[in-house]
């Protein structure tokens, strides 16, 4: 083995050393960035809890009273189907009952 391939094997495994210690500290900055949850961090946390537990409260009465609203808005529209399927059934009755009353006038008429 010569000198300059030594050389090249040494600066190759220092290289590899050097990239191997900056994904290490990569690794272990991550983690340690997650312990290192301070009284601070914990502050923070638990009022960001707080406001997310007071908009699901407010986000949950919303849905009730949309839900409510939606409800009643069904039974008016549901009453009102109702009464216009019976006025359509009472004037499909007349009809039938006018058609039937013009049929017997013109059979009586025309037998007499």
């Amino acid at each position: 083995m010569t000198q300059s391939v030594l050389v090249s094997y040494i600066a190759l495994g220092l290289i590899g050393a050097m990239i191997l210690g900056w994904i290490l500290r990569w690794i272990y900055g991550t983690f340690a960035q997650s312990r290192r949850s301070g009284p601070d961090a914990l502050e923070a946390l638990t009022t960001r809890a707080s406001t997310a537990e007071d908009k699901e409260a407010a986000l949950a009465r919303k849905l009730a009273e949309t839900e409510t609203e939606l409800r009643a808005e069904l039974r008016e529209k549901t009453a009102e189907l109702d009464a216009a399927m019976d006025g359509l059934r009472h004037a499909r009755q007349q009809a039938a009952d006018w058609q039937a009353a013009y049929q017997n006038a013109v059979a009586g008429r025309d037998g007499a």
